[in-house]
């Protein structure tokens, strides 16, 4: 099954019954182990949402994805565990536009525990850490920040976070979806250069104090609140901290053809 090594990548042991804690603790020990990244992008590598390449992507060469990948794969393995999952679309707030993204720009998953309803995301690099209630006035904190869940009707929610005052991230439609149904906005993200994965190399891993962010100019390290930032002069400098810190030298990925 693809869910054993899916949970020895993330180092938990093959579980025996659902529950919400091991749901917290799956989704956790993911962003632990997972980063978001859109290196395939930058070069110009096609994408998948087939769980068993994305896996094999994961597992062989310490890599991870973007939404369409991390959360497709985390789907199929929860469903594979027990757990009652359906696909729903999310779309977050567009400060620039001054509006919502388009339907079908963002893949999350619902999980469904004793009737209740939790939004589980492990394709946002910096999101919460773990699955948050699906429930009017619901809120959470962790490390990354403050949320709100608001209820808009039985299948419409929108989750805010706190920034010196409550702001709208991302707007939520719970009825279930199929995963073709994702695929023109998976295709525009991989090819269009009105989006910032086409154009900045992002690598962001959740990390037990702290979290570790690479994009093109610096690398950037938050452990127990503080802020480490060092600058990157050139892509072999580039390249340099991105084997030491998320590749093994046996699977050292290079992105090919970069300028920073």
């Amino acid at each position: 099954m693809l869910a054993d090594s899916y949970f020895k990548h993330i180092g938990i042991t093959k579980p025996d019954a659902v529950s919400l804690t091991l749901l917290k603790k799956i989704h956790k020990h993911h962003l632990l182990s997972i980063p978001f990244e859109n290196l395939d992008i930058i070069a110009k590598i096609p994408l998948s949402m087939n769980p068993s390449q994305i896996m094999k992507k994961i597992a062989n060469s310490k890599r991870g994805g973007i939404c369409y990948e991390t959360n497709s794969l985390l789907f199929t393995v929860l469903q594979e565990t027990g757990f009652n999952v359906s696909y729903i679309s999310a779309k977050f707030w567009n400060d620039e536009k001054l509006c919502w993204n388009p339907e079908f720009s963002h893949l999350a998953i619902l999980v469904t525990i004793d009737y209740q309803h939790y939004l589980a995301d492990v394709g946002v690099g910096g999101g919460f850490i773990e699955p948050i209630l699906l429930k009017n006035n619901y809120e959470y904190s962790d490390r990354n920040g403050s949320y709100r869940m608001l209820e808009i009707d039985k299948t419409t929610f929108i989750l805010q976070k706190f920034d010196k005052s409550w702001k709208d991230l991302l707007y939520i439609s719970i009825d279930p979806k199929q995963l073709h149904q994702f695929h023109e906005q998976f295709m525009y993200y991989q090819t269009s250069k009105e989006t910032i994965f086409t154009q900045n190399k992002i690598v962001n891993l959740l990390t037990t104090d702290g979290r570790i962010t690479l994009s093109d100019h610096q690398l950037k390290v938050i452990k127990n609140h503080s802020i480490c930032i060092t600058h990157i002069k050139n892509q072999d400098e580039w390249q340099l901290m991105y084997n030491q810190i998320f590749s093994p030298v046996r699977h050292e990925f290079r992105v090919r053809n970069l300028k920073i």
